[in-house]
């Protein structure tokens, strides 16, 4: 099997689903469905690599997302910092054979179905489609994506918030009471403030009159970010009686 070939079938050994492209594009002839058809099957996979040794594409797996800064288009790590106030942390990262500063920066997701949101100009939120993977080839420069082998990093709290939708729920907007957009920004809080996150949060709900299917979003958000369910409803029922004492 040709060098793409054996990295495909290494990256489905790490239980990445592979497809292979032509450049960028999966119109190789072996993914009718595009994306829709990467498989981390070797017999597939030889298949596939045997005639041409094609780049190779992943989608980006359902507990991940990507970041992809694009300098030509503004996108700069230290833009996305400076717009959320904290530094990123270092993480799994390929850079781009453009050789021209663009970066792929794998996170843990934080929330189901991020958005662009807030995000400085040129960086990309993605986290369904597909990625191109090292070894492969940029079909302008000839030159190879890289990997930079780091451990998958959490995305700071901060960032997340940037990606909420656009009614966004954050300390400094307390007349936001959408129990969905709330719960979606209780599930990006971090170790140390997911019970005082939490309580704010139900306290908003409470003021605005929500009803028992509301503060159940927030309970069912407490409960993805690690809280018991027991405790997170008693967090809850707190904050209502705080708002009435």
């Amino acid at each position: 099997m040709n060098r793409m070939g054996r990295a495909a079938m290494k990256l489905a050994a790490g239980g990445w689903a592979v497809i292979p492209l032509r450049g960028k594009q999966p119109t190789t002839g072996h993914t009718p469905s595009g994306h829709l058809d990467a498989t981390t099957d070797p017999a597939t996979i030889h298949e596939m690599w045997e005639d041409r040794g094609w780049n190779i594409g992943a989608p980006v797996p359902e507990n991940l997302m990507v970041l992809d800064i694009d300098p030509r288009n503004g996108g700069s790590v230290e833009a996305l910092e400076a717009r959320a106030g904290v530094a990123l942390p270092p993480t799994l990262e390929v850079v781009s054979g453009r050789r021209d500063g663009g970066r792929h920066l794998y996170f843990l997701r934080p929330i189901r179905q991020p958005y662009a949101g807030d995000m400085p100009h040129g960086i990309d939120v993605k986290f369904n489609g597909y990625m191109v993977m090292p070894p492969s080839v940029h079909p302008d420069t000839g030159q190879p994506y890289e990997w930079v082998y780091r451990e998958v990093a959490r995305l700071p709290r901060q960032v997340a918030a940037l990606m909420l939708p656009r009614t966004r729920v954050t300390r400094r907007n307390p007349s936001a009471t959408d129990a969905g957009a709330l719960a979606t920004w209780v599930r990006t809080l971090q170790a140390g403030e997911r019970h005082d996150g939490l309580h704010w949060a139900a306290r908003r709900l409470h003021e605005a009159g929500a009803g028992d299917r509301g503060l159940a979003l927030l309970i069912d958000a407490a409960e993805d970010i690690g809280i018991p369910r027991r405790e997170a409803e008693r967090v809850v029922a707190s904050a209502g009686k705080g708002r009435r004492a």
